[in-house]
């Protein structure tokens, strides 16, 4: 595929569908593509030297139906295998093609045992090379194939006897094809696309190019996108399908993407193309584990696994005695979502091993837990793993569309599984035994400090490990705990501080000596005590002194007075007015001048705007 100005003609997009074949090598794969289509999907010249397809083809057609296929042809050869994992890992239907003259092979069972790990279960299979066998090995041979596929997920796949070189059966590929595609569901649109990179060259006047099979929503020209594990910042210039321009690039589709803002040497097959934001750069994930027949798995290690059209060297473990879960580690971020599949690989051994299904993309459980936390359905699951759960932060965590993950939420609240918390969605557990911590840590503040009006609410998030706008959101409504002035109290507890007898002997005590008071901690009051009368404007803090607002008022009235009689006055004047010492009567005059009742004029303070003496 290329995609350049004039080489194409501008055309509507429309639905497509991707179908990959599979099956062993030189059973005519590549042949039955050239028959269905026109197209030779061997791309090299290596390829159409020996006969061998060595990467993946590309080849369209339009069915009787008026239905687009574009054909996927992966190489059949064991030690292509990689080549053909990029093919498959984003189809959702298969070409599945086994020659009458050989049958059932090595291969054929690898590649079906793919499909099923990946969860393709719609098809057909292609019994070719009919001419070169004579009826009975022909009907020998489709016995055969039943025989393998049952059991398997494409076990109801059709099979159409036919043979490319003389075109025997070729129509009867098309209809079945044709049928089969047309009773599978539709590749969905949850507004959230993804595209796998399984080819990327560079076109003269064009730049960057990047095809694959479009995925979970539409890419249109002119959309902003982030590329590979980078996130590169790239434009989507123009988009082509079935070699012709097209506004859009619909799920299901084989595409080429033009793309402005990113080199070819930055991309690579198994890269991604999505829309900024709509995806967990997932590195750590947990997953459910199926064993092919005959695998094996140690408890922990390295293996080679296959996202999409890429392969990735990961670190596993497993997570139970049973080997259903497992943790999965990568070398680089992935755009992955709930229910992706993926097929692991030992590099080693050179056989594919297990498959895993994702089942959360950003996992919060310790290990010894996860196996619990992972056999719940994804509501319970998520809310156990995360706790607290954003509500812009639910499609990606869920894999489901916008529109989906509201309807999630609205049923996890009507059945009591969960509660909105402010702009969290959270368990109903979870909220209930919030504010049973929160309210037995109130309870006991205010048992060690009854002149305190409550605990603060920033040093009770940090105990109860949440964030304070998450504490103040679970106990906005909570009935028997209150949230007033950055302080959470029970609401048997009096409203202010100053009304507490703690409060009452502080004020008492320091107005005792109102222009010299003596520090509160020395006296054996409660720093938190002090604070709070602080801000409900019962004491003020002057320089590390605290004066009751009541003395000040009063400092105010002998200082008016003074300077109504004398016109100016000194530091020292102050001080002999209110009978204290320079320790005390500094912060008092630059109080003063503060709050305008004076003016400073050399050493001298002269009347100020707030103290009403002309």
């Amino acid at each position: 595929m290329s995609v350049t100005e004039s080489s194409v003609e501008n055309a509507t997009a429309q639905a497509m569908v991707t179908v990959a074949t599979a099956g062993h090598v030189d059973h005519g794969k590549s042949s039955l593509i050239l028959a269905l289509t026109g197209t030779d999907p061997d791309r090299f010249p290596e390829e159409k030297a020996r006969g061998l397809t060595i990467d993946l083809g590309f080849a369209f057609c339009r069915l009787a139906s008026g239905t687009d296929v574009g054909f996927v042809d992966v190489p059949g050869h064991v030690r292509f295998i990689k080549n053909m994992l990029a093919g498959v890992g984003a189809v959702h239907a298969v070409l599945f093609v086994v020659a009458a003259t050989e049958g059932w092979m090595p291969q054929s069972e690898e590649h079906l045992r793919i499909l099923e790990l990946l969860g393709v279960q719609h098809g057909m299979v292609a019994l070719t090379k009919a001419d070169a066998v004579d009826a009975e090995t022909l009907e020998l041979a489709q016995l055969d194939v039943e025989e393998h596929l049952a059991g398997s997920s494409l076990a109801s796949a059709p099979i159409v006897t036919c043979d490319s070189l003389s075109g025997r059966g070729i129509e009867d590929v098309r209809s079945t094809l044709d049928a089969v595609l047309a009773a599978a569901p539709k590749a969905p649109d949850l507004g959230r696309p993804r595209l796998w990179v399984d080819r990327v060259f560079a076109a003269r006047g064009a730049g960057t190019v990047v095809t694959g099979t479009m995925g979970g929503g539409v890419i249109a020209v002119d959309d902003e996108v982030e590329v590979g594990p980078q996130r590169l910042p790239a434009r989507v210039r123009a988009v082509q399908s079935a070699h012709r321009q097209v506004g859009r690039a619909l799920p299901g589709s084989r595409v080429a993407l033009n793309l402005v803002g990113v080199e070819r040497r930055q991309v690579t097959r198994g890269d991604s193309v999505v829309r900024p934001g709509q995806w967990t750069g997932a590195t750590t994930v947990d997953v459910a584990v199926t064993m092919v027949p005959n695998g094996e798995l140690r408890r922990r290690g390295r293996l080679a696994v296959y996202v999409g059209s890429g392969e990735h060297p990961v670190w596993f473990r497993l997570l139970d005695a049973d080997g259903r879960y497992a943790r999965v580690r990568f070398d680089a971020r992935l755009p992955l979502a709930p229910g992706d599949r993926l097929v692991a690989r030992d590099s080693g051994r050179r056989r594919t091993v297990a498959g895993f299904e994702v089942l959360d993309v950003e996992t919060n459980t310790r290990a010894k837990d996860a196996p619990g936390v992972l056999a719940l359905p994804l509501g319970p699951r998520l809310l156990a793993s995360h706790g607290w759960l954003r509500s812009r932060d639910l499609a990606r965590l869920t894999g489901l569309s916008e529109d989906d993950a509201c309807k999630f939420t609205e049923h996890l609240i009507e059945s009591d599984e969960a509660v909105r918390v402010g702009d969290w969605l959270v368990a109903t557990t979870t909220l209930e035994d919030v504010r049973a911590r929160a309210r037995e840590r109130v309870v006991a503040r205010h048992r060690a400090a009854p002149g305190e009006v409550g605990a603060e609410m920033n040093a009770l998030a940090t105990a109860l490990k949440l964030e304070p706008a998450q504490l103040r959101a679970a106990l906005e409504d909570a009935p028997d705990l209150v949230v007033e002035r950055g302080l959470v109290r029970h609401a048997s507890q009096a409203a202010t501080a100053s009304e507490s007898p703690d409060a009452r002997r502080l004020v008492e005590l320091l107005d005792g000596s109102p222009f010299s008071p003596p520090l509160p901690k020395e006296a054996g009051f409660s720093p938190a005590l002090v604070r709070a009368l602080v801000r409900e404007g019962v004491l003020v803090e002057l320089d590390g002194v605290f004066f009751t607002a009541s003395a000040l008022e009063r400092v105010r009235e002998l200082v008016i007075g003074a300077l109504a009689d004398r016109g100016t006055l000194t530091v020292a004047d102050v001080r002999d007015l209110l009978g204290s010492t320079r320790k005390y009567v500094v912060p008092i005059v630059g109080w003063l001048d503060r709050t305008g009742v004076t003016r400073r004029r050399g050493d001298d303070r002269v009347p100020g705007p707030a103290s009403g003496v002309a």
